[in-house]
């Protein structure tokens, strides 16, 4: 079956990678698109082949020829239009953070389930053939057991005033809520559950009402130690994994853009460095979702995924303000 989809908020990220990404995305179709300006709607829907265009998200989901949506709207606004989106029998993909807080997350989860409608959450770095590599030879047990762990994304970013990414009651926080969310599920995604977190942040460079700089310090359940490190206030874009087992080293390494990554490898048995080419990682997700749909995969994304990430974020700002390490609840 080909997934015919609906964009609810179709600016921004949503139309410079998500809309381009489902035209080019094997079994995917972009029908419709969703802006509160109607003339700007009609502008997307000419600029990507949409067929049809509305300015309200009642509308969009009344549309029958629509199977699922991709929620692209703030992240104050993800749990109302996740629930609203399910009880009008649509799958759902949800641009990360999943939302405001664990509560949120939890009922969008079971909004989805009493709907019997699947939720993912974009978490794309899941998607990236470089990641996948290294999570198996982590699974496989080609670096021992896991000693230490970083991932670090760093870039210069501005939000202007008046941005609602600059409302902590709207974004719930700054760069650990956006690049974050990322950097904080790589490091699930690779090693498991989390058990401890605590953070230091700042916003002295941008001087913003959110922070543009944190460290997140993990202890994992498998008691290896883990640091992800996020920044808008530096020059140029880095993103960067390493991990130290006590078997061996994988060290992941991309400049500006975050696509194409350097791989370095190290074991008893493995000692290689190679480039990883560059992915369209919207592309990958939205194959992903159609092939989940139609019962050749299961789920990379769930929104227990996005709620465990969430669990984590919120306990990181617990931690930066009362000045203690906080612990994760365990959502098996």
């Amino acid at each position: 079956m080909i997934v015919r989809w609906g964009v609810i908020g179709a600016g921004g990220v949503a139309n410079r990678r998500g809309m381009p990404a489902i035209n080019i995305a094997e079994g995917n179709k972009l029908h419709a698109l969703m802006v509160r300006d109607i003339e700007r709607a009609k502008k997307l829907a000419i600029e990507h082949g949409a067929k049809a265009y509305y300015n309200s998200i009642e509308d969009l989901l009344s549309d029958d020829q629509i199977d699922a949506v991709h929620i692209a709207t703030p992240v104050y606004l993800h749990c109302e239009h996740v629930i609203l989106s399910a009880e009008h029998g649509k799958h759902i993909l949800c641009e990360k953070p999943m939302a405001m807080n664990v509560n949120e997350c939890q009922s969008m989860i079971d909004a989805c389930k009493s709907n019997g409608v699947m939720l993912q959450v974009c978490f794309l770095l899941r998607f990236h053939s470089c990641f996948q590599e290294i999570k198996k030879l982590i699974d496989d047990g080609m670096l021992g057991e896991i000693v230490e762990a970083r991932v670090a994304l760093l870039k210069s970013y501005n939000i202007e005033e008046g941005v609602w990414r600059r409302d902590p009651e709207k974004s719930g926080g700054g760069v650990l809520m956006d690049m974050g969310a990322h950097a904080i599920d790589l490091i699930s995604y690779l090693l498991g559950d989390v058990s401890e977190v605590c953070m230091f942040s700042s916003s002295k460079f941008k001087k913003w009402e959110v922070e543009d700089t944190a460290t997140v310090m993990l202890k994992m359940k498998n008691c290896a130690n883990a640091i992800a490190d996020m920044s808008y206030a530096v020059p140029f874009s880095e993103s960067t994994l390493e991990i130290y087992g006590t078997e061996g080293t994988i060290i992941a390494y991309s400049g500006k853009g975050y696509q194409e990554y350097k791989l370095k490898i190290y074991t008893k048995d493995i000692e290689k460095e190679e480039s990883k080419p560059s992915e369209n990682l919207y592309k990958n997700l939205f194959e992903h979702y159609s092939r989940c749909l139609n019962d050749e995969e299961e789920p990379l994304a769930s929104g227990t995924s996005g709620l465990i990430n969430i669990e984590i974020i919120n306990s990181a700002y617990e931690s930066a303000k009362v000045g203690k390490n906080i612990k994760i609840a365990n959502y098996g």
